[in-house]
């Protein structure tokens, strides 16, 4: 995979983080900050969202770079085709 496509992949993961962070904020904002309203089951939804969003994350982080082939990464964006 090419420099500008790892930096793309990089990109994507770090706006993952940003999204995460985002939810488990709010999660935390409505679970504390709204008592009695159906604040749990709320805040519970949110927070498995962001656990969706960190399982994506963690995937791309596992996944090995040097598998991905010219070509996919191609019709991905990435590479010089």
């Amino acid at each position: 995979m090419d420099a500008g496509a790892r930096n793309e992949l990089s990109m994507i993961r770090s706006e993952l983080q940003s999204i995460i962070n985002e939810l488990d904020s709010i999660a935390y904002e409505i679970k504390y900050q709204f008592k009695g309203i159906g604040n749990e089951m709320c805040a519970n939804g949110i927070s498995e969202v962001a656990d969706k969003y960190r399982t994506v994350r963690r995937k791309l982080g596992n996944m090995d770079m040097n598998t991905v082939t010219d070509v996919f990464a191609s019709m991905h964006g990435g590479g010089d085709s």
